[in-house]
Parts: C-alpha cells; sequence; structure tokens
C-alpha cells in the first residue's frame, strides 16, 4: 500500500505482484466495506479486463489472477480496507510519516573516528559492519553468504553473520552463529529466543554458501502475525514465530551484519578477528512482490535518533575493514 499525500477521492485499489490498478466509486455517500462490495468492485474490474483484451487466453490468464488477488479500498478520510485482510488502519501523509521518524532530534555525536559506541543502536554489543535499507516494507533478502575464517578469539566474544528485519514494531534477525566450541557455524533465527537448525545444516570457516534466504509470510492470510523462514539452497532449515502484522507492511527495514560479539564492548576490547566475510548476489523484495530486486537498487539508511546511530554504520571505524567486496573485523592498531 503505497503513502499517499493527498486523501481526495474513494477508490479501490488491486493488489496484484508490483502493480496496482485503480478503481474510483462515483458516490461520496457512505460505503458498507464488506464481502459484497468488493466482489462487486472485482467483477467490475474482470468485466473490463475482458472487454479490453483482444486475446482470449491472455485474458483468461489475467482474469485468474484478478479473481484471487487482494483488492484495497481507501475511503476518502484515508481509511483502508483489504478484501483478504480486513480493516487495515488510516493511511498516513508523507509529511506525518516523516515528521513521526526525525522528529526534533539533538546533534549527532561524531568524532574523527565516528561515532563512539555507546551512541550507536547495538554499539555495546559488538564490533560490526552493519548495512541497512530504508524503512519501506521488506520482507525477503536472498544472496551467496562466504562465511569469515575465524582466529584469536578472546573471553566471551562470538562472531555472526546475519540478516534482519526491522519495523517500530519488531525486530528479527537470522543467519549463520559460530559456535566457539566446535569451531562451525550453526544456522539459526533470533526471536524472542534462539531458533537454531539441526547439525546437519553445520558450516564452515569459508565455506561459501548459495541461495541463503529469510522471509516473512504468513501461515493462513488470516493469521494476526508472520512467520519468520530461513531457507538455504531450497531446503527450509528453521522457522519462527515473529510479532511483525500487516501494519509492518510499509515501514519494514532490512540490513545485513556482519560481526564480533561481546558484552560490554567499549570500543576497543576485542581481540579476536573474523576475516574475508561475503555477501554475493543480494536481492530484496517487499512486502506485496513476487519480483526481487539488487539491493543496489535501494538506497542504504542511516540516521540518528532518540540519541542513537540507526541503519549503515560501521562500529567502530577502527573494527570493520574492507577489501573490494570483502569485510574483515578486528581492531587496527596503528
Amino acid at each position: 500500500m503505497k503513502k499517499v499525500k493527498t486523501l481526495r477521492m474513494m477508490s479501490i485499489m488491486l493488489m496484484l505482484g508490483a502493480s496496482l490498478t485503480a478503481v474510483h466509486t462515483a458516490s461520496a455517500d457512505p460505503l458498507k466495506v464488506d464481502n459484497a462490495f468488493f466482489e462487486k468492485q472485482k467483477q467490475v474490474v474482470m468485466d473490463q479486463t475482458v472487454t479490453n483484451s483482444s486475446n482470449d487466453a491472455s485474458a483468461s490468464k489475467e482474469v485468474q489472477k484478478l479473481e484471487n488477488a487482494d483488492y484495497l479500498y481507501m475511503s476518502t478520510d484515508g481509511q483502508v480496507y483489504s478484501s483478504k485482510r480486513g480493516y487495515l488502519g488510516a493511511a498516513k501523509k508523507d509529511d506525518d510519516i516523516e515528521a513521526s521518524r526525525v522528529g526534533d532530534q539533538p546533534s549527532p555525536p561524531t568524532s574523527g573516528n565516528g561515532p563512539a559506541v555507546k551512541d550507536v543502536n547495538g554499539g555495546t554489543t559488538g564490533a560490526f559492519e552493519r548495512k541497512q535499507l530504508a524503512y519501506s516494507g521488506f520482507d525477503s533478502i536472498t544472496s551467496d553468504i562466504t562465511l569469515p575464517k575465524v582466529s584469536g578469539l578472546g573471553a566471551g566474544e562470538q562472531p555472526w553473520v546475519y540478516y534482519g528485519f526491522d519495523s517500530d514494531n519488531a525486530s528479527i534477525e537470522a543467519g549463520y552463529a559460530y559456535q566457539t566450541g566446535t569451531f562451525r557455524w550453526l544456522p539459526y533465527i533470533r526471536s524472542n529466543g534462539f531458533y537454531y537448525a539441526d547439525s546437519a545444516y553445520q558450516k564452515y570457516d569459508g565455506n561459501r554458501i548459495n541461495s541463503v534466504q529469510f522471509y516473512l509470510a504468513k501461515t493462513a492470510t488470516s493469521d494476526t502475525y508472520y512467520n519468520a523462514y530461513m531457507v538455504v539452497g531450497g531446503t527450509q532449515v528453521t522457522i519462527a514465530p515473529t510479532k511483525f502484522k500487516d501494519s509492518d507492511a510499509n515501514s519494514t527495514s532490512v540490513k545485513k551484519v556482519t560481526s564480533i560479539a561481546k558484552k560490554a564492548f567499549d570500543g576497543t576490547n576485542i581481540e579476536g578477528r573474523t576475516m574475508n566475510q561475503r555477501y554475493d548476489n543480494v536481492q530484496v523484495s517487499l512486502f506485496y512482490q513476487d519480483q526481487a530486486y539488487p539491493w543496489t537498487q535501494y538506497p542504504e539508511s542511516s540516521d540518528f535518533r532518540n540519541n542513537k546511530w540507526y541503519g549503515t554504520i560501521d562500529n567502530p571505524i577502527s573494527y570493520v575493514h574492507r577489501d573490494w567486496d570483502s569485510t574483515s573485523i578486528y581492531k587496527d592498531t596503528n
């Protein structure tokens, strides 16, 4: 569902992949938005498709898609309804969204070496490179992951390579966690607890794992909450419940991270090294969009709010080292 600057007309919007078709109602009288209402509008759209098509086979395929599509209706006062999901709430104006995200913020603290770890969201949990896209409603990410080579870990240090989704309502991550006792990497999802995959899916330093996908989806359209799925090479390896709802569809961000975690990280006290981690062929997609597109097609996000840096950042700069498409985490002693 797209954000709107003005709310001037009643409309029906058809969600079909990434496309939107609007059918405007002529009456300004209050309408009862129910199944009968949507069935009537669906029939109008299908009739128009058949009338305008010059190819019977093509028209038949389009009608089938239209029959299964999710229809959205927005009233003159911005209330949004779905034929499959019911009432979705009020549409926000762009200005309202920007105001809620920015607000009156103090000047962000920085130095020649970048923000201090205490001024970064999650900064005291470890050293990391975080790449994050804007809050545009992402629900899937896929890439080929190369795990780093690990050495010299100190007490309480643990490497992680993972994706994540963030919204105002919920956060979740999934990827590979380094097991310091067995020197292997296990797939996991973190969602109010850890959900690890079976050891049959374990990997080791330097392994390249093709087609690692993390996505949000409902088991049934009537469900309130989405589940999170981690799929590797076409095989589902773990699943977890989440707090993501339909209301997050326009405001979920996606990120990819390589890190060495350590409690009470102060910006200098991690001893270990992770070398040459890579994400290749990164593709992302949006809610209600079947097609995935390259990560580079979307803008990365970095902003200072609630007295913390969020989004894309090196935490701290002295620990993050890049060589072309590879990232290494270790303390710069120069």
